[in-house]
Order: C-alpha cells, then structure tokens, then sequence
C-alpha cells in the first residue's frame, strides 16, 4: 500500500471488478419515481400551509422513513402471500433513497424558497422598497415571474392553473432556474462521489443516520427481529412516543386538554431576564423522544460536544456583553460558526489529500485507481463531470444573474465547501440538525462589505438567497448516505447514482408543480406557515446593501479565522490524544437554533448511553438499542399520521418537530 493510501492497479483492481453486486431493478426505479410527487406535495403542505410538520428541517426525513416503514410492512404481506411481488432489500433501499433525495430537492430550504422568489418581487413591491424597479433586469429577462395575473394568484389563491394562459408566464424562469439547480446539485453527487471511498474504506466512517432505514430494510422476516418488530423493548420505546404524539395530537384540537410539554420551549423569557443573563437570548428546553433515540445512535464525543459548546456559545455571549465587546458586534457567532464549516471542510480535503492527488494522477495517466471498481462512477467521468457541472453554474450566475467572475468563483467555491463540510458531519456522527442561518454571500458582505461588489454583484448574488438561507434540507449529505446504505445493501453504486439522478430531476419537476399547484389553490400570502416570508431576503437583502458603502471588516474575517483555526485545534488535539472529549462538529452545530432545541435531548442521550457502557458494555448497549429505535420510529409513525390528516383535512394539527 502506498502512502497515497493507493495500490497500484493490476490483480486488485482485476479482483475488484469481479465483485458482483445487485443491479437496480426496474420496478424500484418506478415505485420511487412514483412516490416522490406525493411525499413532496405533502412535505410542501405541512410546511408551506398547515404548519403541521417540518421534515426537511432535520437530518433524517420522518417523511421518507414513514414512507419506508410502510413499505416495509406491506413487503411482509406480500412476501406471505405474493412473494413474487415482495420487493428485495436493495430495491427497499433504492426507493427509500430517491424518496429521500427527492425530498431534499423540493425542501423547506431549498426549491420552496426558490419558487417563492420567484413572484416575490412584484407583489410584494411598495413606493418604499421599489423591488420591481430594482429588479426590473432580472424581471424582464425570465429570471423572476413578472405577469401580474399570475403573480396575484400565486399569493391570493383561487386560481386556475391547469390552462395554457395560466402556465405560460412560469414556464420561462423555471427552465431558466432549472439549469443551475441541476448543475448545482449534480456537482454535489459528484463530489460525493469523488470522497465517498476515500471516507468509507480509509476513514471508516460509519454514516449513523443509515442505520434506521439499513434495519427497516432487513431481508424476509428479519424486520421481525430482536433489534426490531420481534422486541419487547422495541415496544416499549414505540409505545412511549406514540402515545405522547397521540395525546398532544388530540390536545392540539382540543384547546382544553394541557399538552405534553415534549416540544422546545423557553426556559426562561429570555425579555424577563435582566442583563446579563439576557444576552444569551433564548434558552431552550425540549424532550423530543425521537431525539434522544437518535442520541442513542451517536458517538459520545460529539453527544458530549453538541451540549458542551452550547452553553460554551451562551457564555460567549453573555461575556461579549459584560465586556463591551457585544457593541462591535462581538462575539461574531455566524462568523465563528461559517469558519469552523469550512475548517471542517478543509481538514477533510487535506487528511486525504495524497489519496485525491494520486486518484487524479492516475486519471490524468489514463490508469485505473484499483477503487474505482467499487465506484458508482469512473473517476475520469466524475472528474471531468465536476468541471463541466462547476462551469455550468459558474456560467450561469456570470451571464444570467450578471455576477463578475471572481466574486461567483468565492460564492460558489465557498457554498461547496460548506455542503462539503455538513456532508462530512453527517457521515461521521450522524449531525441530527444543521440549520446554519448564512452562507457565502453572507460573509462576503459582513467581511469584504459592500463597497467591493457594486449594485449587479449584490443584486446577482441576492438572488441565491434560497442555496443559503438556512442549510437545513441539503442534498449532498444524502446523496453520499444513500450510497452507503446502498452498499450495505449490496446495491450496485452505479445503479443507485443513477436513482440519485432520477429522484434529483423528478423531484425538481415535483417541487415547482407541488408549490405552484398550492399556492395557486390556497394563496400563500395568506397561510399561517413560513410561505409569506420565506424568500423576503432574496429581495430585502440587496435593496438593503445595494447604495450602503460598508467598508471590510478585519475584526469579523479576524472571527471567522478563529473559528476556523479553534476547530483545526480541536482536530488535532482528537488525533494525537484518545481522550480529547471535544469535537469541532459539536463547536459547529450548537451554535444555531435548532441545535439549541436538541441540546437537552443530545445530554440526556449521552448520560444513558454513558452510564450504559460503562456498566454493562456494548452487550447491554446492544440489547438496550431497541428501545431507542422504537423512540424515533414510533414519533416519526405517529407524527407522519397527524401530518397527513392535518393535509388531507386541510388544517393545522400537531407538529412534534420543531417548536
């Protein structure tokens, strides 16, 4: 083995070639093809309308694990009766994996913001603000929807979509969107794909958040097993939660009858507190049952790390402001947060930088790397479809969104980096939440200012508002763990890349249908959920920055490189001792607000889980696992149902995740 971590090609690569794995069959590409319109309808109207569940909000879907777990209970009954209809395991996988990235594309964070942009500008146009004239480029060019009548039904509702007149003004932008979109999300499979081996077979990391769906696809009767169906304890922990959300389900209708106080809630008014105590803002506490069962599954550094830091970010704070330092904007958490990102980003690109540079050696030489036979694609075409997809989106915010080369190369580079980062988080510990509230353009304006950029940049770049809003429903991170759940289910990796690609485009097509469809029949400027304001800032933003001469700031790239340079510590002093509690994911993810929501639960999780090992060792840990599984399963069974009847019945009902 070379220090590259390489082999050289011949007899291994040969004997690698000879592995035979299952191919995806036919029927799975349809069924998941099949399921994704549905699921993305109903993850839009829980999200967009009834404020009755926020699945594209977490790391794992309840949406798709739902989906999942039906399938797998149907598959019981058809392998009885018909087994000829009974699906695999790899086939159970493969559908749950497009369901899944399907979901990505059309989520909360993702295309919902995007579709909503697109009408914004003239609606929600005034004297004050001037949007249409602002934009008026970008609305002339089929960029942004600008027919009055179908900007009014969009955000009024009771409108008539399925005629030509109606679809005519929206079939423009969203072919135009739809070029970036693919180019966009294609670079991130690639990527996966680019590091996938690398992570798996040199890291070993493990990809925590595939465990559930790895169980749910158990072959035969194997669901019916003492990990699963066939435990007491499996019960035990089903039970608990399905009761909660049952009963909070029936509260929620039922004004009179006290709910469970599950879901976050503030500790202390943070407004009732005096200083300095206040500066910490809001302090959640929750007892999410599903949390906690995820905790379970979870590595206890980063457990320890995601509560730690916290109150680490609280105390922060509350001395910024003891300090002084709180009026210079001090103690820069976005910037800290977004370096210790692309710090993490970084360590991993550099960790297994002999491997990348010996892989691209070899393709240049026109040589096989002896793991490209396990690969979901061959190294020349993933690195030459990496560049042609780069360029494509370097092209398209240049000449269609009128951005100057060097500051969409930054952007671009930056929100690459970034995905890269929550990618790698998630496959090492299984990050339950990421909802980092910035992005590229975000530091670019608070560091460099806005005097650099001039009025096309800012504007150009406003308009990704829906790539950085919030990195919540992120789709590199589920692409890599569909691959590894694929490989744990002895699917082809060339096979599930190309369901990736299937469930990419139909849940592009799904998402623009789901959110016109919804908007044109309810009217989002009238729904109680996020719709109205979602993409505001793609607009707000810019007319804000555009005219302000904000010089740069040392002071917030000074925080940014800190947070950077604390989590490269903190990853060195984890590889040089065994011991080292701290981890940068935790400094990272317990920053943001939803991982404010999880603290309580992530602490609990790693007090049992400690106190599990410590006295009764991985045998107790194991044959306590069931309970913690049933956690998440019967919160996401039961939680899926109200969400469902909340969209069938077309109002709001109990929403378990996220406050």
């Amino acid at each position: 083995m070379s220090r590259s971590g390489l082999s050289q090609p011949g007899a291994v690569y040969h004997a690698a070639m000879s592995v035979r794995r299952t191919p995806v069959t036919a029927r799975a590409l349809v069924l998941g093809a099949l399921l994704i319109p549905p699921n993305v309808l109903w993850i839009t109207s829980m999200e967009l309308i009834w404020n009755s569940g926020q699945p594209t909000m977490m790391s794992l879907f309840f949406n798709a694990v739902f989906t999942l777990l039906m399938l797998a209970v149907l598959n019981l009954a058809l392998r009885r009766w018909t087994p000829q209809w009974a699906l695999s395991p790899g086939e159970l996988a493969t559908v749950y994996a497009m369901v899944t990235m399907g979901s990505a594309v059309a989520g909360h964070d993702f295309l919902q913001v995007l579709v909503n942009e697109l009408p914004m500008a003239t609606y929600y146009n005034s004297d004050t603000n001037g949007w249409t004239e602002l934009f008026r480029d970008y609305l002339g060019a089929n960029v942004l929807v600008s027919d009055t009548r179908a900007v009014w039904d969009f955000w009024e509702g009771d409108g008539l979509l399925y005629a030509l007149p109606a679809i005519r003004p929206w079939l423009a932008p969203l072919a135009t969107w739809t070029v970036f979109v693919l180019a966009i999300v294609g670079a991130m499979l690639v990527l996966d794909v680019l590091v996938w081996r690398r992570w798996t077979e040199q890291e070993k990391l493990t990809y925590p958040l595939t465990d559930i769906p790895f169980k749910l696809t158990e072959p035969g009767m194997g669901i019916i097993g003492r990990e699963l169906m066939g435990s007491r304890l499996f019960w035990i922990g089903f039970g608990l939660a399905a009761f909660i959300d049952i009963y909070n389900g029936i509260a929620t209708l039922r004004p009179a009858w006290p709910v469970a106080p599950v879901t976050g809630r503030d500790l202390i008014p943070y407004r009732e507190l005096g200083y300095p105590w206040r500066a910490m803002g809001r302090t959640w506490v929750s007892l999410y049952p599903f949390a906690i069962g995820l905790g379970y599954l979870m590595p206890q550094d980063f457990l320890f790390s995601c509560w730690f830091f916290y109150w680490f970010w609280k105390f922060e704070l509350i001395g910024a402001w003891m300090t002084g330092f709180n009026r210079s904007g001090a103690p820069f958490v976005q910037e800290q947060t977004f370096g210790a990102y692309i710090a993490i980003a970084v360590f991993a690109l550099w960790a297994g930088r002999r491997y990348y540079a010996s892989v691209v050696s070899m393709v240049l030489r026109g040589r096989h790397p002896p793991d490209e036979a396990r690969q979901a694609l061959p190294y020349q075409f993933a690195l030459a479809a990496f560049v042609a997809l780069a360029a494509v989106a370097t092209i398209f915010v240049t000449n269609v969104l009128g951005v100057s080369l060097g500051p969409a190369l930054i952007y671009l580079a930056g929100y690459l980096a970034l995905s890269l980062a929550i990618t790698r988080m998630r496959a090492e510990f299984g990050l339950p939440v990421h909802d980092l509230f910035t992005g590229p353009f975000d530091m670019m304006t608070r560091i460099g200012g806005t005097r650099w950029l001039g009025r096309d940049n800012i504007l150009g770049l406003g308009l990704l508002y829906w790539l950085e809003r919030v990195q919540r429903s992120h789709p590199m991170p589920h692409g890599i763990e569909s691959l590894a759940l694929g490989e744990r289910r002895n699917v082809s990796a060339p096979g599930m890349f190309g369901a990736l690609s299937v469930a990419v485009i139909v849940g592009m097509l799904a998402a623009y249908w789901a959110n016109v469809h919804l908007a044109y029949t309810y009217g989002f400027a009238s729904t109680p959920a996020d719709a109205p304001y979602l993409a505001k800032g793609a607009f707000s933003r810019p007319q804000a920055f555009v005219g302000l001469d904000r010089p740069w700031d040392p002071t917030r790239l000074g925080a940014l490189l800190a947070g950077g340079a604390f989590s490269i510590g903190l990853l060195m002093m984890r590889q040089r001792y065994v011991w080292w509690p701290f981890h940068p994911a935790g400094y990272a993810a317990s920053s943001i607000v939803f991982m404010g929501l999880m603290w309580l639960p992530m602490l609990i999780a790693w007090t049992i889980k400690g106190l599990t090992l410590r006295y009764g060792g991985q045998r107790l840990y194991r044959k306590l696992l069931p309970v913690f599984l049933g956690l998440v399963l019967g919160e996401f069974a039961v939680g899926s149902v109200w969400g469902l009847i909340g969209a069938i019945g077309r109002f709001p009902t109990y929403r378990f995740w996220a406050y």
